[in-house]
């Protein structure tokens, strides 16, 4: 669990900069014109970027619900890689079907549904509760917002909400699992070929 818990403390800390630093959040935070234009840095750094106290304290909120769980899960190692390489998939997702705008992207979101979708992959009849108020299995909770970040993005319902980075997180949560299933699979078929049974 202790990943979680410094991948909390490295957003908080990078908020605490946000609002100390003049400039820093244009900076760090991703900008898809400008980050294509060399910036790269901009594809890692803005997942610790947030646009304000509500929008950290519910991506910090989320990820310490299921990241402790599924870190101690899955191990410490993937579940930091699947963290970073999610976000960081979410923000070429999101550019691909954006363009190249001047609008800045920030926020965790990408990775933290990444790692919901993850959970729902692991433990996909789990309840969870969608709103504090309503209990549905992850399994069907991920599919639920896959739909409506879809919609949401091409209908543009939700002004100022990143949801096709959303989309993003939830799509590169799912292959990642898919990929670690079939390599975990592939490791241990070896283990009985050639061996002869009998069977009473």
């Amino acid at each position: 669990m202790k990943v979680t818990y410094y991948l909390i403390a490295a957003n908080l800390i990078a908020f605490i900069l946000q609002i100390s630093i003049r400039g820093f959040t244009e900076i760090f935070a991703l900008t898809p014109a400008i980050a294509a234009s060399g910036a790269y840095w901009q594809f890692f750094t803005y997942m610790f970027m947030h646009g304000g106290i509500t929008h950290i304290f519910i991506n910090m909120f989320v990820l310490a619900i299921f990241g402790m769980q599924f870190e101690s899960a899955i191990g410490s190692r993937r579940f930091l890689l699947l963290y970073l390489a999610s976000g960081i998939f979410s923000s070429f997702f999101y550019m691909m079907l954006t363009g190249e705008s001047m609008i800045p992207m920030l926020g965790a979101s990408g990775a933290v549904f990444a790692i919901l979708t993850a959970f729902a992959f692991k433990f996909p009849n789990q309840i969870i509760f969608i709103g504090f108020f309503f209990p549905m299995p992850a399994k069907y909770a991920v599919i639920l917002f896959a739909i409506i970040e879809l919609f949401s993005g091409v209908f543009d319902l939700q002004m100022g909400v990143a949801n096709f980075g959303h989309l993003g997180g939830i799509i590169a949560g799912l292959l990642i699992m898919l990929y670690w299933r079939n390599k975990d699979k592939s490791r241990r078929a070896p283990e009985f070929t050639n061996l002869e049974f009998i069977w009473e």
